[in-house]
């Protein structure tokens, strides 16, 4: 399905989600990201997804600093020396940034039209609802190329992902 940037309503559907793009999360990095986004409600918290390189298998998750200089109940800035540094660490680990997450305080798990319009295309965006300060739906999405929409990309959640390869949790 795929979402406007003027509205967040879904303009065309292209036989459900594109098939075979799913990111890969671990129980534990959902769970702390959930925890981030309960932390820092009613403001919008974000962070970093790290995976192994070359894939969506994330095994690592990065909480950053929220950095906009106005209201953050409804935008989120990270600086970009912390995304940078944040990059060289996960390379250094042999590890990539594969996305960003970031929450939404009592609003859907869709990117708005400001999310879409700042995105880059290469990285997903992982969103969590935080409807009363509790942590609900998490939907993850793709920019296009154009930042002209975005396609769903489907969340499978793994038991013990992380530990399996070696990596320890450090958000």
């Amino acid at each position: 399905m795929f979402f406007s940037p003027q509205g967040d309503g879904p303009v065309e559907s292209v036989g459900g989600d594109q098939e075979g793009v799913v990111i890969r999360l671990d129980r534990r990095t959902l769970e702390e990201i959930h925890a981030h986004a309960k932390s820092t409600y009613p403001e919008e918290c974000c962070g970093l997804l790290i995976a192994s390189s070359g894939s969506k298998d994330v095994v690592d998750s990065v909480k950053m600093r929220n950095a906009f200089s106005g209201p953050k109940h409804d935008r989120y800035h990270i600086d970009p020396l912390e995304l940078f540094k944040a990059d060289r660490e996960a390379a250094r680990r042999g590890l990539t940034i594969a996305g960003i997450y970031h929450s939404h305080p009592d609003y859907p798990a869709t990117l708005s039209k400001f999310d879409i319009e700042h995105s880059f295309p290469w990285y997903s965006y992982v969103v969590v609802s935080v409807p009363k300060g509790e942590a609900g739906e998490t939907r993850s999405w793709l920019p296009s190329e154009d930042r002209d929409s975005v396609a769903e990309e489907a969340i499978e959640i793994r038991d013990g992902m992380a530990e399996d390869k070696g990596v320890s949790q450090r958000a």
